[in-house]
């Protein structure tokens, strides 16, 4: 056997395939990650029926944030569970688009959902904007001041009641939806990749990688820079 490797291939090449092979096993990592935290979500969530408060006129609060990638609006109300205790905080639904569609609380009846409940802290002001109260709109989740927007005054953060599935809404038509995995579900924002993508992914990058060794030993060999047996 015999091999003239041509310098600048060989050097782009060997680069090449430290980055696909790093990619494959850092998205390996990630696959074995979320395996081991998958159990943990799913216990979660149980049935929750919210009777929405009504005793203040108002709008819905409005977040914005992202679901399968497109910008929504989640429009939150206020309630209680089982129509007694103190004021929650209920994902309604969600809206498509840049600028949040209104909707009067006095709309709403109660929400009955499989949910989970928990207190989110207050996010920290994004780049992309800043809160609006005055127009119901935020960019970074703020319960106690959402509640206090519309006339409810609280010691603490309040409790939000978030579903496991969200209906999202198309702004200009509202009779048209979708149902989706609810992103926000959770207290740390769920990653929308299951497990198992991850791993698909990681086979892609290791194959792009072997597949690299392929076009480079068969480059070589077409030139005569790689032959596996003397000429006589």
């Amino acid at each position: 056997m015999s091999f003239r490797p041509l310098p600048l291939m060989s050097v782009l090449t060997i680069v090449s395939l430290a980055i696909l092979i790093w990619l494959g096993n850092w998205q390996y990592g990630r696959y074995s990650e979320k395996l081991g935290k998958a159990p943990e979500e799913a216990a979660q969530f149980g049935p929750v029926l919210v009777d929405v408060d009504t005793a203040n006129p108002g709008n819905a609060q409005q977040v914005y944030g992202i679901v399968d990638g497109e910008a929504v609006w989640r429009r939150y109300l206020p309630g209680r569970i089982d129509g007694q205790g103190e004021l929650v905080l209920v994902l309604w639904d969600a809206t498509s688009g840049t600028r949040p569609v209104p909707m009067a609380i006095s709309d709403a009846g109660p929400v009955a959902y499989e949910a989970n409940v928990f207190i989110r802290e207050p996010g920290k002001q994004s780049f992309g904007g800043k809160n609006d109260p005055a127009n119901d709109s935020w960019y970074h989740f703020d319960g106690r001041a959402m509640l206090s927007n519309l006339g409810y005054e609280m010691d603490t953060q309040p409790r939000v009641v978030e579903p496991d599935i969200l209906t999202v809404r198309l702004a200009e038509e509202l009779s048209r939806s979708r149902q989706t995995e609810n992103p926000y579900a959770t207290p740390v924002v769920r990653d929308p990749l299951p497990p198992e993508r991850h791993f698909g992914y990681a086979l892609t990058w290791w194959g792009l990688a072997i597949a690299l060794i392929g076009v480079y030993a068969a480059f070589h060999h077409s030139r005569g820079r790689l032959r596996f047996k003397k000429q006589d």
